[in-house]
Protein backbone atom coordinates (compact mmCIF):
# COMPACT_ATOMS: atom_id res chain seq x y z
CA UNK A 1 0.00 0.00 0.00
CA UNK A 2 2.82 2.42 0.85
CA UNK A 3 5.58 0.96 -1.32
CA UNK A 4 5.22 3.67 -3.97
CA UNK A 5 4.90 7.44 -3.76
CA UNK A 6 2.18 8.90 -1.51
CA UNK A 7 0.62 12.38 -1.54
CA UNK A 8 -0.09 14.26 1.69
CA UNK A 9 -3.34 16.25 1.57
CA UNK A 10 -3.53 17.60 5.14
CA UNK A 11 -1.39 17.49 8.28
CA UNK A 12 -2.79 18.99 11.48
CA UNK A 13 -2.52 18.67 15.25
CA UNK A 14 -5.54 16.96 16.81
CA UNK A 15 -7.56 18.45 19.64
CA UNK A 16 -8.09 17.04 23.12
CA UNK A 17 -11.50 15.61 22.31
CA UNK A 18 -10.18 13.86 19.20
CA UNK A 19 -7.26 12.56 21.25
CA UNK A 20 -9.72 10.88 23.61
CA UNK A 21 -11.56 9.30 20.66
CA UNK A 22 -8.30 7.86 19.30
CA UNK A 23 -7.52 6.32 22.71
CA UNK A 24 -10.95 4.70 22.87
CA UNK A 25 -10.65 3.34 19.33
CA UNK A 26 -7.21 1.88 20.01
CA UNK A 27 -8.50 0.14 23.15
CA UNK A 28 -11.49 -1.23 21.26
CA UNK A 29 -9.48 -2.34 18.22
CA UNK A 30 -6.67 -3.96 20.21
CA UNK A 31 -8.02 -5.64 23.39
CA UNK A 32 -4.52 -6.69 24.44
CA UNK A 33 -3.64 -3.04 25.08
CA UNK A 34 -4.43 -1.56 28.50
CA UNK A 35 -5.29 2.03 29.41
CA UNK A 36 -1.84 2.28 30.98
CA UNK A 37 -0.30 1.24 27.63
CA UNK A 38 -2.28 3.94 25.82
CA UNK A 39 -1.33 6.60 28.39
CA UNK A 40 2.31 5.59 27.96
CA UNK A 41 1.93 5.79 24.19
CA UNK A 42 0.12 9.16 24.16
CA UNK A 43 1.50 11.32 27.00
CA UNK A 44 -0.50 14.49 27.61
CA UNK A 45 2.45 16.76 26.80
CA UNK A 46 3.18 15.11 23.46
CA UNK A 47 1.39 16.42 20.38
CA UNK A 48 -0.46 14.04 18.12
CA UNK A 49 -0.85 14.83 14.42
CA UNK A 50 -3.45 13.52 11.99
CA UNK A 51 -2.33 13.20 8.37
CA UNK A 52 -4.59 12.60 5.42
CA UNK A 53 -2.77 11.07 2.44
CA UNK A 54 -3.49 9.46 -0.91
CA UNK A 55 -1.70 6.28 -1.98
CA UNK A 56 -0.56 5.51 -5.53
CA UNK A 57 -3.79 3.47 -5.95
CA UNK A 58 -5.90 6.56 -5.01
CA UNK A 59 -6.90 5.20 -1.61
CA UNK A 60 -7.42 7.69 1.21
CA UNK A 61 -5.54 6.84 4.41
CA UNK A 62 -5.50 8.62 7.78
CA UNK A 63 -2.21 8.40 9.68
CA UNK A 64 -1.57 9.35 13.32
CA UNK A 65 1.94 10.41 14.37
CA UNK A 66 3.76 11.34 17.58
CA UNK A 67 6.97 13.37 17.24
CA UNK A 68 6.84 12.72 13.49
CA UNK A 69 6.77 8.96 14.07
CA UNK A 70 3.69 7.19 12.64
CA UNK A 71 2.02 4.94 15.22
CA UNK A 72 -1.22 3.94 13.47
CA UNK A 73 -3.10 4.32 10.21
CA UNK A 74 -6.74 3.90 9.22
CA UNK A 75 -8.00 2.32 6.01
CA UNK A 76 -11.68 1.82 5.21
CA UNK A 77 -12.60 2.42 8.86
CA UNK A 78 -10.13 -0.17 10.23
CA UNK A 79 -7.17 0.89 12.39
CA UNK A 80 -3.76 -0.72 11.89
CA UNK A 81 -0.67 -0.28 14.08
CA UNK A 82 2.58 0.63 12.39
CA UNK A 83 5.70 -1.47 12.90
CA UNK A 84 6.95 1.19 15.35
CA UNK A 85 3.93 0.74 17.61
CA UNK A 86 4.30 -3.03 17.44
CA UNK A 87 7.92 -2.79 18.53
CA UNK A 88 6.68 -1.10 21.70
CA UNK A 89 3.81 -3.54 22.28
CA UNK A 90 4.65 -6.77 20.38
CA UNK A 91 1.86 -8.73 22.09
CA UNK A 92 -0.94 -6.42 20.98
CA UNK A 93 -1.54 -8.48 17.82
CA UNK A 94 -1.15 -12.08 16.65
CA UNK A 95 1.81 -12.64 14.36
CA UNK A 96 3.22 -15.00 11.75
CA UNK A 97 6.91 -15.91 11.72
CA UNK A 98 8.94 -16.37 8.55
CA UNK A 99 12.56 -16.81 7.46
CA UNK A 100 14.73 -13.71 7.11
CA UNK A 101 15.21 -14.54 3.41
CA UNK A 102 11.50 -13.82 2.83
CA UNK A 103 11.83 -10.18 3.97
CA UNK A 104 13.20 -9.02 0.60
CA UNK A 105 10.08 -10.38 -1.13
CA UNK A 106 7.76 -8.58 1.29
CA UNK A 107 9.58 -5.27 0.81
CA UNK A 108 9.27 -5.74 -2.95
CA UNK A 109 5.50 -5.73 -2.68
CA UNK A 110 4.71 -9.43 -2.25
CA UNK A 111 2.24 -10.79 0.27
CA UNK A 112 3.17 -13.44 2.85
CA UNK A 113 2.53 -16.94 1.49
CA UNK A 114 1.86 -19.99 3.67
CA UNK A 115 4.92 -21.98 2.45
CA UNK A 116 7.12 -19.27 3.99
CA UNK A 117 5.45 -19.38 7.42
CA UNK A 118 7.16 -21.18 10.32
CA UNK A 119 4.53 -22.46 12.71
CA UNK A 120 4.77 -23.37 16.40
CA UNK A 121 3.86 -26.86 17.63
CA UNK A 122 0.18 -27.50 18.34
CA UNK A 123 -2.24 -24.87 17.05
CA UNK A 124 -0.25 -23.99 13.93
CA UNK A 125 -2.08 -20.93 12.58
CA UNK A 126 -3.97 -19.82 15.68
CA UNK A 127 -7.71 -19.11 15.68
CA UNK A 128 -8.02 -16.09 13.42
CA UNK A 129 -10.91 -15.21 11.11
CA UNK A 130 -10.40 -13.95 7.59
CA UNK A 131 -9.20 -10.28 7.35
CA UNK A 132 -7.94 -10.23 10.93
CA UNK A 133 -5.16 -7.70 11.57
CA UNK A 134 -1.79 -9.40 12.19
CA UNK A 135 1.90 -8.78 11.67
CA UNK A 136 5.01 -10.58 10.41
CA UNK A 137 8.32 -11.18 12.17
CA UNK A 138 11.35 -13.41 11.56
CA UNK A 139 12.78 -16.38 13.41
CA UNK A 140 15.58 -14.47 15.15
CA UNK A 141 13.67 -11.27 15.92
CA UNK A 142 10.10 -10.82 17.15
CA UNK A 143 10.06 -7.18 16.02
CA UNK A 144 7.39 -6.53 13.37
CA UNK A 145 8.60 -6.12 9.79
CA UNK A 146 5.18 -5.98 8.11
CA UNK A 147 1.49 -5.49 8.96
CA UNK A 148 -1.63 -6.62 7.12
CA UNK A 149 -4.78 -8.74 7.23
CA UNK A 150 -5.19 -12.50 6.99
CA UNK A 151 -6.06 -13.66 3.49
CA UNK A 152 -8.05 -16.61 4.89
CA UNK A 153 -9.12 -17.96 8.25
CA UNK A 154 -6.81 -20.12 10.36
CA UNK A 155 -8.97 -23.17 9.71
CA UNK A 156 -8.75 -22.59 5.96
CA UNK A 157 -4.96 -22.22 6.21
CA UNK A 158 -4.77 -25.55 7.99
CA UNK A 159 -7.07 -27.19 5.45
CA UNK A 160 -4.99 -25.84 2.54
CA UNK A 161 -2.03 -27.99 3.53
CA UNK A 162 0.34 -25.05 3.83
CA UNK A 163 -0.38 -23.62 0.37
CA UNK A 164 -1.83 -20.30 -0.70
CA UNK A 165 -1.73 -16.80 0.74
CA UNK A 166 -1.39 -16.16 4.48
CA UNK A 167 -1.31 -12.38 4.94
CA UNK A 168 -2.12 -9.49 2.63
CA UNK A 169 0.57 -6.92 3.46
CA UNK A 170 -0.49 -3.29 3.86
CA UNK A 171 2.62 -1.76 5.44
CA UNK A 172 6.24 -2.85 5.94
CA UNK A 173 9.34 -1.45 7.61
CA UNK A 174 11.06 0.95 5.22
CA UNK A 175 8.06 1.89 3.06
CA UNK A 176 6.83 5.44 2.37
CA UNK A 177 4.67 5.42 5.51
CA UNK A 178 7.81 5.17 7.66
CA UNK A 179 8.97 8.55 6.30
CA UNK A 180 5.59 10.23 6.05
CA UNK A 181 6.88 13.35 7.85
CA UNK A 182 10.36 13.38 6.39
CA UNK A 183 13.43 11.27 7.04
CA UNK A 184 12.97 9.01 10.03
CA UNK A 185 16.27 7.29 10.75
CA UNK A 186 15.22 4.40 12.93
CA UNK A 187 16.90 1.00 12.90
CA UNK A 188 14.90 -2.20 13.15
CA UNK A 189 14.35 -3.06 16.81
CA UNK A 190 15.88 -6.27 18.13
CA UNK A 191 13.44 -8.01 20.47
CA UNK A 192 15.00 -11.46 20.27
CA UNK A 193 13.30 -14.52 18.77
CA UNK A 194 9.68 -15.39 19.61
CA UNK A 195 9.36 -17.30 22.88
CA UNK A 196 8.49 -20.60 21.21
CA UNK A 197 11.68 -20.41 19.12
CA UNK A 198 14.06 -19.82 22.00
CA UNK A 199 16.29 -22.59 23.24
CA UNK A 200 15.56 -22.57 26.96
CA UNK A 201 17.76 -23.53 29.88
CA UNK A 202 16.22 -26.98 29.68
CA UNK A 203 17.94 -27.36 26.30
CA UNK A 204 21.25 -25.75 27.20
CA UNK A 205 21.06 -25.00 30.94
CA UNK A 206 24.50 -23.76 31.88
CA UNK A 207 26.10 -22.26 28.79
CA UNK A 208 22.98 -20.68 27.32
CA UNK A 209 24.21 -21.28 23.73
CA UNK A 210 25.92 -23.87 21.62
CA UNK A 211 29.02 -21.77 21.08
CA UNK A 212 30.62 -22.56 24.41
CA UNK A 213 30.46 -26.31 23.91
CA UNK A 214 31.65 -26.00 20.35
CA UNK A 215 34.99 -24.52 21.41
CA UNK A 216 36.98 -27.03 23.47
CA UNK A 217 39.62 -25.74 25.85
CA UNK A 218 43.11 -26.43 24.54
CA UNK A 219 45.41 -28.28 26.96
CA UNK A 220 48.52 -26.63 28.32
CA UNK A 221 51.29 -27.63 25.92
CA UNK A 222 53.92 -27.15 28.60
CA UNK A 223 52.49 -29.79 30.93
CA UNK A 224 52.90 -33.25 29.40
CA UNK A 225 51.95 -34.99 32.63
CA UNK A 226 48.51 -33.44 32.51
CA UNK A 227 48.06 -34.56 28.92
CA UNK A 228 48.81 -38.16 29.87
CA UNK A 229 45.88 -38.18 32.25
CA UNK A 230 43.35 -36.35 30.06
CA UNK A 231 40.35 -38.10 31.57
CA UNK A 232 40.98 -36.38 34.89
CA UNK A 233 42.46 -33.06 33.79
CA UNK A 234 40.60 -32.08 30.57
CA UNK A 235 37.40 -30.07 31.02
CA UNK A 236 34.67 -32.73 31.08
CA UNK A 237 30.98 -32.13 31.92
CA UNK A 238 30.54 -33.26 35.48
CA UNK A 239 27.18 -31.96 36.67
CA UNK A 240 23.83 -33.43 35.64
CA UNK A 241 22.80 -30.11 34.07
CA UNK A 242 25.94 -29.95 31.92
CA UNK A 243 25.50 -33.54 30.75
CA UNK A 244 21.83 -32.86 29.91
CA UNK A 245 23.05 -29.93 27.85
CA UNK A 246 25.63 -32.04 26.05
CA UNK A 247 23.26 -34.90 25.19
CA UNK A 248 20.71 -32.40 23.81
CA UNK A 249 23.39 -30.71 21.73
CA UNK A 250 24.63 -34.02 20.29
CA UNK A 251 21.04 -35.04 19.52
CA UNK A 252 20.39 -31.87 17.49
CA UNK A 253 23.69 -32.11 15.63
CA UNK A 254 22.92 -35.73 14.73
CA UNK A 255 19.39 -35.15 13.41
CA UNK A 256 20.24 -31.96 11.52
CA UNK A 257 23.80 -32.28 10.26
CA UNK A 258 24.68 -35.98 10.13
CA UNK A 259 25.56 -37.11 6.59
CA UNK A 260 25.27 -40.79 7.39
CA UNK A 261 21.84 -40.86 9.03
CA UNK A 262 19.34 -43.05 7.20
CA UNK A 263 15.87 -43.76 8.58
CA UNK A 264 14.52 -45.89 10.06
CA UNK A 265 17.38 -46.51 12.50
CA UNK A 266 17.48 -48.47 15.74
CA UNK A 267 17.62 -46.14 18.73
CA UNK A 268 20.71 -47.92 20.04
CA UNK A 269 22.49 -47.48 16.70
CA UNK A 270 21.40 -43.86 16.57
CA UNK A 271 23.14 -43.19 19.87
CA UNK A 272 26.31 -45.12 19.03
CA UNK A 273 26.72 -44.20 15.36
CA UNK A 274 25.21 -40.70 15.24
CA UNK A 275 25.21 -38.98 18.64
CA UNK A 276 28.52 -40.11 20.13
CA UNK A 277 30.60 -39.07 17.05
CA UNK A 278 29.14 -35.54 17.28
CA UNK A 279 30.42 -35.00 20.81
CA UNK A 280 32.86 -32.00 20.84
CA UNK A 281 36.54 -32.67 21.36
CA UNK A 282 37.57 -32.71 25.00
CA UNK A 283 34.16 -33.95 26.18
CA UNK A 284 32.70 -37.40 26.81
CA UNK A 285 29.03 -38.15 26.32
CA UNK A 286 27.71 -40.37 29.13
CA UNK A 287 23.95 -40.92 29.16
CA UNK A 288 24.15 -42.39 32.68
CA UNK A 289 25.27 -39.02 34.06
CA UNK A 290 22.23 -37.20 32.68
CA UNK A 291 18.97 -36.69 34.54
CA UNK A 292 17.45 -39.24 32.13
CA UNK A 293 19.88 -42.01 33.24
CA UNK A 294 19.05 -44.09 30.15
CA UNK A 295 18.68 -43.45 26.42
CA UNK A 296 14.99 -44.39 26.19
CA UNK A 297 13.68 -41.65 28.56
CA UNK A 298 15.72 -39.03 26.68
CA UNK A 299 14.44 -40.08 23.24
CA UNK A 300 10.90 -40.36 24.65
CA UNK A 301 11.23 -36.72 25.76
CA UNK A 302 12.31 -35.72 22.23
CA UNK A 303 9.35 -37.71 20.86
CA UNK A 304 6.87 -35.95 23.18
CA UNK A 305 8.27 -32.60 22.08
CA UNK A 306 7.47 -33.53 18.49
CA UNK A 307 11.05 -33.66 17.17
CA UNK A 308 11.16 -37.34 16.19
CA UNK A 309 8.85 -40.28 15.60
CA UNK A 310 9.64 -43.56 17.36
CA UNK A 311 8.13 -46.90 16.43
CA UNK A 312 8.43 -50.22 18.29
CA UNK A 313 9.40 -52.88 15.74
CA UNK A 314 8.99 -55.63 18.33
CA UNK A 315 8.89 -55.73 22.09
CA UNK A 316 11.91 -53.95 23.50
CA UNK A 317 13.25 -52.91 20.05
CA UNK A 318 12.53 -49.34 18.92
CA UNK A 319 13.53 -47.36 15.85
CA UNK A 320 13.49 -43.69 14.94
CA UNK A 321 11.35 -43.56 11.80
CA UNK A 322 11.01 -39.82 11.12
CA UNK A 323 12.46 -36.41 12.01
CA UNK A 324 10.23 -33.33 12.20
CA UNK A 325 12.26 -30.86 10.16
CA UNK A 326 9.43 -28.34 10.44
CA UNK A 327 9.83 -28.13 14.22
CA UNK A 328 10.87 -24.59 15.21
CA UNK A 329 13.76 -25.79 17.37
CA UNK A 330 15.09 -27.88 14.49
CA UNK A 331 14.93 -24.82 12.23
CA UNK A 332 16.70 -22.57 14.72
CA UNK A 333 19.49 -24.92 15.80
CA UNK A 334 22.71 -23.87 14.04
CA UNK A 335 26.43 -24.58 14.33
CA UNK A 336 29.25 -23.33 12.13
CA UNK A 337 30.00 -25.49 9.05
CA UNK A 338 33.52 -26.21 10.32
CA UNK A 339 32.06 -27.86 13.43
CA UNK A 340 29.57 -30.07 11.63
CA UNK A 341 30.21 -33.84 11.33
CA UNK A 342 31.87 -35.05 8.13
CA UNK A 343 32.05 -38.42 6.46
CA UNK A 344 35.35 -40.28 6.64
CA UNK A 345 35.43 -40.26 2.86
CA UNK A 346 34.44 -37.21 0.85
CA UNK A 347 31.20 -37.73 -0.99
CA UNK A 348 29.68 -35.54 -3.66
CA UNK A 349 26.44 -33.95 -2.63
CA UNK A 350 23.48 -35.79 -4.11
CA UNK A 351 20.83 -33.37 -5.25
CA UNK A 352 18.06 -33.72 -7.80
CA UNK A 353 16.01 -30.84 -9.17
CA UNK A 354 12.88 -31.13 -11.27
CA UNK A 355 12.00 -28.13 -13.41
CA UNK A 356 8.53 -28.16 -14.91
CA UNK A 357 8.45 -26.14 -18.13
CA UNK A 358 6.19 -25.45 -21.11
CA UNK A 359 6.60 -25.84 -24.87
CA UNK A 360 5.74 -22.87 -27.09
CA UNK A 361 2.82 -23.65 -29.41
CA UNK A 362 1.63 -21.64 -32.46
CA UNK A 363 -1.25 -20.23 -30.39
CA UNK A 364 1.02 -18.50 -27.87
CA UNK A 365 3.91 -17.74 -30.24
CA UNK A 366 2.80 -14.06 -30.73
CA UNK A 367 3.50 -13.47 -27.02
CA UNK A 368 7.18 -14.22 -27.65
CA UNK A 369 7.60 -12.22 -30.87
CA UNK A 370 10.20 -9.89 -29.29
CA UNK A 371 12.39 -12.80 -28.17
CA UNK A 372 14.58 -15.30 -29.99
CA UNK A 373 12.26 -18.14 -28.93
CA UNK A 374 10.49 -20.16 -31.59
CA UNK A 375 7.78 -22.77 -31.81
CA UNK A 376 8.82 -25.91 -29.91
CA UNK A 377 11.20 -24.13 -27.52
CA UNK A 378 10.81 -24.68 -23.79
CA UNK A 379 10.25 -21.86 -21.32
CA UNK A 380 9.67 -21.68 -17.59
CA UNK A 381 6.97 -19.83 -15.72
CA UNK A 382 8.99 -16.64 -14.90
CA UNK A 383 9.74 -16.07 -18.61
CA UNK A 384 6.11 -16.75 -19.56
CA UNK A 385 4.89 -14.29 -16.94
CA UNK A 386 7.38 -11.66 -18.16
CA UNK A 387 6.29 -11.94 -21.80
CA UNK A 388 2.58 -11.90 -20.91
CA UNK A 389 3.04 -8.72 -18.86
CA UNK A 390 4.95 -7.04 -21.70
CA UNK A 391 2.28 -8.04 -24.22
CA UNK A 392 -0.50 -6.70 -22.00
CA UNK A 393 1.28 -3.37 -21.54
CA UNK A 394 2.21 -3.06 -25.21
CA UNK A 395 -1.39 -3.60 -26.34
CA UNK A 396 -2.95 -1.56 -23.51
CA UNK A 397 -4.99 -4.50 -22.22
CA UNK A 398 -4.94 -3.62 -18.51
CA UNK A 399 -7.99 -1.95 -17.00
CA UNK A 400 -7.37 1.65 -15.90
CA UNK A 401 -9.98 1.40 -13.14
CA UNK A 402 -8.83 -1.93 -11.70
CA UNK A 403 -5.22 -2.97 -12.34
CA UNK A 404 -6.06 -6.56 -11.43
CA UNK A 405 -8.21 -6.99 -14.55
CA UNK A 406 -7.10 -7.56 -18.14
CA UNK A 407 -9.18 -7.22 -21.35
CA UNK A 408 -7.93 -9.76 -23.93
CA UNK A 409 -6.93 -8.27 -27.27
CA UNK A 410 -5.42 -9.69 -30.46
CA UNK A 411 -3.60 -12.97 -29.67
CA UNK A 412 -5.00 -13.06 -26.14
CA UNK A 413 -8.56 -13.38 -27.49
CA UNK A 414 -7.65 -16.66 -29.19
CA UNK A 415 -5.80 -17.88 -26.11
CA UNK A 416 -8.47 -16.91 -23.55
CA UNK A 417 -11.45 -17.53 -25.86
CA UNK A 418 -13.17 -14.39 -24.55
CA UNK A 419 -13.05 -10.62 -24.95
CA UNK A 420 -14.42 -9.94 -21.46
CA UNK A 421 -12.27 -8.76 -18.56
CA UNK A 422 -10.45 -11.51 -16.67
CA UNK A 423 -8.03 -11.48 -13.75
CA UNK A 424 -4.27 -11.86 -14.11
CA UNK A 425 -4.49 -15.30 -12.49
CA UNK A 426 -7.07 -16.46 -15.04
CA UNK A 427 -4.96 -15.05 -17.87
CA UNK A 428 -1.87 -16.99 -16.79
CA UNK A 429 -3.91 -20.19 -16.47
CA UNK A 430 -5.27 -19.78 -20.00
CA UNK A 431 -1.78 -19.15 -21.43
CA UNK A 432 -0.36 -22.27 -19.72
CA UNK A 433 -3.32 -24.36 -20.94
CA UNK A 434 -2.53 -23.28 -24.50
CA UNK A 435 1.03 -24.63 -24.19
CA UNK A 436 2.38 -28.18 -23.84
CA UNK A 437 3.95 -29.24 -20.58
CA UNK A 438 7.39 -30.84 -20.21
CA UNK A 439 9.95 -31.30 -17.46
CA UNK A 440 13.72 -31.31 -16.98
CA UNK A 441 15.43 -33.47 -14.36
CA UNK A 442 18.89 -32.31 -13.27
CA UNK A 443 21.13 -34.36 -10.98
CA UNK A 444 24.86 -34.55 -10.33
CA UNK A 445 25.67 -36.30 -13.62
CA UNK A 446 22.44 -36.22 -15.59
CA UNK A 447 20.17 -33.73 -17.32
CA UNK A 448 17.05 -35.18 -18.93
CA UNK A 449 14.22 -33.39 -20.75
CA UNK A 450 10.95 -35.29 -21.26
CA UNK A 451 7.70 -34.18 -22.84
CA UNK A 452 4.46 -34.47 -20.97
CA UNK A 453 3.93 -34.56 -17.24
CA UNK A 454 6.50 -35.81 -14.75
CA UNK A 455 6.58 -39.61 -14.45
CA UNK A 456 6.92 -40.10 -10.67
CA UNK A 457 8.98 -42.69 -8.85
CA UNK A 458 6.63 -45.51 -7.86
CA UNK A 459 7.04 -47.70 -4.80
CA UNK A 460 4.93 -50.85 -4.59
CA UNK A 461 4.79 -53.89 -2.35
CA UNK A 462 4.41 -57.37 -3.85
CA UNK A 463 3.95 -60.79 -2.30
CA UNK A 464 6.23 -63.61 -3.40
CA UNK A 465 6.45 -67.33 -2.63
CA UNK A 466 6.31 -68.28 1.01
CA UNK A 467 4.08 -65.28 1.79
CA UNK A 468 7.16 -63.02 1.77
CA UNK A 469 6.83 -59.36 0.84
CA UNK A 470 9.19 -57.40 -1.38
CA UNK A 471 9.39 -53.69 -2.16
CA UNK A 472 9.65 -52.65 -5.84
CA UNK A 473 10.95 -49.23 -6.90
CA UNK A 474 10.50 -47.97 -10.50
CA UNK A 475 11.52 -44.90 -12.55
CA UNK A 476 14.61 -44.07 -10.49
CA UNK A 477 16.67 -43.49 -13.65
CA UNK A 478 14.29 -40.72 -14.77
CA UNK A 479 15.48 -38.73 -11.76
CA UNK A 480 19.19 -39.34 -12.25
CA UNK A 481 19.48 -41.89 -9.42
CA UNK A 482 22.33 -44.35 -9.86
CA UNK A 483 20.55 -47.72 -9.57
CA UNK A 484 23.51 -49.75 -8.25
CA UNK A 485 24.37 -47.18 -5.57
CA UNK A 486 20.73 -46.89 -4.52
CA UNK A 487 20.35 -50.68 -4.20
CA UNK A 488 23.51 -50.84 -2.08
CA UNK A 489 22.25 -48.09 0.23
CA UNK A 490 19.00 -49.97 0.72
CA UNK A 491 20.86 -53.20 1.38
CA UNK A 492 22.95 -51.63 4.14
CA UNK A 493 20.20 -49.41 5.50
CA UNK A 494 17.64 -52.12 6.22
CA UNK A 495 19.94 -55.15 6.31
CA UNK A 496 18.05 -56.88 3.49
CA UNK A 497 19.06 -58.30 0.12
CA UNK A 498 18.37 -56.32 -3.07
CA UNK A 499 18.38 -57.01 -6.81
CA UNK A 500 18.09 -55.05 -10.05
CA UNK A 501 16.11 -56.19 -13.10
CA UNK A 502 14.30 -54.84 -16.19
CA UNK A 503 10.61 -55.95 -16.13
CA UNK A 504 8.85 -56.62 -19.44
CA UNK A 505 7.32 -53.52 -20.94
CA UNK A 506 9.32 -51.18 -18.69
CA UNK A 507 11.81 -48.58 -19.95
CA UNK A 508 13.73 -48.35 -16.65
CA UNK A 509 15.38 -50.84 -14.33
CA UNK A 510 13.53 -51.88 -11.20
CA UNK A 511 15.04 -52.28 -7.72
CA UNK A 512 13.73 -55.12 -5.54
CA UNK A 513 14.24 -55.03 -1.75
CA UNK A 514 13.25 -57.83 0.60
CA UNK A 515 10.46 -56.94 3.03
CA UNK A 516 8.18 -53.92 3.22
CA UNK A 517 10.74 -51.10 3.09
CA UNK A 518 8.47 -48.37 1.72
CA UNK A 519 9.16 -45.93 4.56
CA UNK A 520 12.93 -46.33 4.31
CA UNK A 521 12.93 -45.88 0.52
CA UNK A 522 10.69 -42.82 0.74
CA UNK A 523 12.90 -41.18 3.37
CA UNK A 524 16.07 -42.02 1.44
CA UNK A 525 14.71 -40.39 -1.72
CA UNK A 526 13.40 -37.25 -0.03
CA UNK A 527 16.17 -36.66 2.52
CA UNK A 528 19.37 -37.75 0.77
CA UNK A 529 18.48 -37.41 -2.90
CA UNK A 530 16.36 -34.28 -2.30
CA UNK A 531 13.58 -35.50 -4.57
CA UNK A 532 10.34 -33.64 -3.73
CA UNK A 533 7.73 -35.91 -2.14
CA UNK A 534 5.13 -34.89 -4.74
CA UNK A 535 7.13 -36.85 -7.34
CA UNK A 536 7.07 -40.08 -5.30
CA UNK A 537 4.10 -42.46 -5.20
CA UNK A 538 3.44 -45.40 -2.89
CA UNK A 539 3.87 -44.13 0.66
CA UNK A 540 0.41 -45.51 1.42
CA UNK A 541 1.89 -49.04 1.16
CA UNK A 542 4.08 -48.48 4.22
CA UNK A 543 3.31 -50.75 7.20
CA UNK A 544 0.37 -49.43 9.18
CA UNK A 545 0.93 -48.40 12.77
CA UNK A 546 -0.56 -50.84 15.24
Amino acid sequence: MFRKTIKIKTNSQIKGSDRKIIKERLLKSFPNLTEANIDDLLPKKETVNAIKLITHTNETVHVYTIQKCPIAFEVHGKIFPTVYLLWKFPNMLPFFTTHSQVVSFLTSGADLMLPGVITPPGNKYGNLPEEAVAYVNVTDNQAAIAVGVTAQSSSDMLASGGRGKCLTVYHFFGDKLCTVEGTHNVQLANLGPPDWLKFTNEDFPELGSTKAIQEPVEPDQNDHNLQEDSQESSPQPCTTEEMDQLVTYCFFVAIKYSKTLNLPILTSNFFKLQMIPTCPDGKTLDIKKTSYKKLKPFLDAMYKEGLITIKEAKKGVESITAINRDHPKFAEFYIEPALRPKKEQDEATISTSITESFIITPTVLPLFENTQLNKGDTVQMPEIRKQVVEYVKKNDCQSEDNKRLVKPKKALVKICKTENYITWEELMEKVCEAMKSCYKVTSANTELVNKGKVSPITITVSQRSGNKKVTLVDNLELFGVQIADFAKECQHGVAASTSISRPLGKKCDQVLIQGNQVLFVHNLLTVKYKIPAKYIRGLEYAPKKK
